[in-house]
Order: C-alpha cells, then structure tokens, then sequence
C-alpha cells in the first residue's frame, strides 16, 4: 500500500508538470535578439563585420490537432545595425527613415501582414539562415515543449535530423537538463550545412555555411509554451557571386524571450 501511495504521489506530479494546457486563441509576443560578429576575406582583405539585430512578432495559436500546431505570426518591429570598414549602419522599422528608405523596401514588406505558419512539435527543421537572427518561422520550430510527458525527466535525452534536396542538413541532440514544477530546461546542441541560394541588390549569391550552435531553452511546465531561450552559435562557409568565391565565418550568441 505505501508503495501504491508514493508511486501515485509520483504520478500526480509529472502529469502537474508535464500536462501542455496551450489552447487555440493563445496570445503571446516574441523578440528575437542576435550580436554577431563577421569575417569576410574578399580579395585578399579581410574584414571584420559586427552586427546587432532584433525582431519582434505577434503569436496567435489558430488550431492543434495531435503534435501539429497552425500559428498566425505577424511581424510588428525589426531593428538593427552593422559597421563596415568603419562606417556604422543602422535601421529600425520604427523610424520614418527607415520605412521611407527605397533599399529597406523588401525588408520591410512582410511588417504588419499576417502570416499562418503550421509546426509539428518534435520534428526537425532546418533554418533559413545562420546569422544567428532567427525568423518568425525558425521560432515557431521550437516555441512548444516537445517533450513527450511520460518520457519527462532530467537527463531524457533523443535526437533528430533533416535534410534538403539542395544539400542543407541539420542534426539535433536534446537532453532535459533541469526540471520543476514550474519549468522545463532542453539543452539543444545543433550542426547544420546550410546552402541556400538568394538575391540581394540585383546579385544572383550561393551561400555554402556550416556550423554548430548550443541553445538552452525554457519552457513553461503548464503549458508547454517556450518562455526564453538563449544560444551561442558559430560557422564558416563561402559566398558565391559575380564569379566570386568569398570565404567568411560567423560567431555570437542570440536571445528569444515570449511575453
């Protein structure tokens, strides 16, 4: 009977912990924040670009049938900055002059437009770049816990993979490394090849990457939505254009906190 008590006792308090009461209607905001720094070796020079991001996005849980998740995500703020060869650049979409500026034209085109996004909760993605500064639907990946509540506890550990037809690749190792009633902490070690292929200023550019990043993530033990995460990341790759084979690497560290 004690064992019958105490294995109940047990019980009741991983289904308090782990039960996800997130339901359709939720509201919550992001902000996404990254500093990274940016070596690029053109021509024989190189040169050192530190850079400053952030984002901020409106969440609205539209529907939840089983692990897949349909979200409506609306981009209200993006900010940030960069110095090259000494000259520093900054832009905030909540200045007139950055919302007037014809070159923030296609920055800015997706503020204030609603956006649905479906997730399926433990199942890998890959990102849509490595800056560091994620997207709204990088985000969205991991904003619930996806821990399985009857495999919760500290040290449960799993791992996934995907890939593209372009040659892109991620592999995820989870573990849980702190667990309360209140919260649940994943440890998420990441490497990626990321080849992506993008226009910018009239340029056709290949982006070759690979890199590793370390993120910790909490999440809300009630309802399983994320309440902050940070990662530090690095990567080295090439850029091509113009005919050009431009080699970089990138290091430095981002925040994502859900209000």
């Amino acid at each position: 009977m004690k064992k019958l008590i105490i294995a109940s006792a047990i019980l009741l308090l991983a289904t308090n912990i782990h039960a996800q009461t997130i339901t359709a209607g939720k509201k919550f905001q992001v902000i996404a924040a990254v500093k990274s720094n940016t070596t690029v070796n053109q021509m024989g020079n190189e040169m050192e670009i530190p850079a400053t991001g952030n984002i901020t996005t409106d969440f609205e849980v539209k529907s939840i049938s089983g692990k897949t998740v349909t979200l409506s995500s609306t981009l209200k703020r993006i900010a940030g900055g960069a110095t090259v060869m000494g000259n520093e650049q900054n832009f905030d979409s909540d200045d007139a002059a950055t919302a007037n500026n014809p070159q923030m034209a296609d920055v800015l085109k997706s503020l204030n437009k609603p956006t649905d996004i479906t997730i399926d909760i433990n199942k890998a993605s890959l990102f849509k770049d490595m800056s560091g500064l994620q997207s709204s639907e990088d985000v969205a990946t991991y904003l619930i816990n996806p821990v399985d509540a009857a495999n919760a506890k500290e040290g449960f550990a799993w791992s996934d993979s995907t890939s593209s037809s372009e040659g892109s690749k991620i592999t995820n190792n989870y573990s849980v490394t702190k667990l309360t009633k209140e919260e649940i902490t994943i440890t998420v070690i990441s490497n990626t090849t990321l080849i992506t292929n993008k226009q910018q200023m009239g340029m056709d550019m290949k982006v070759t990457m690979q890199g590793a990043s370390t993120s910790i993530r909490t999440y809300d033990a009630a309802n399983g939505l994320l309440k902050n995460a940070s990662t530090t990341f690095a990567a080295n790759g090439n850029t091509e254009v113009q005919g050009m084979t431009i080699p970089m690497t990138s290091k430095g560290s981002g925040t994502v906190t859900v209000k």
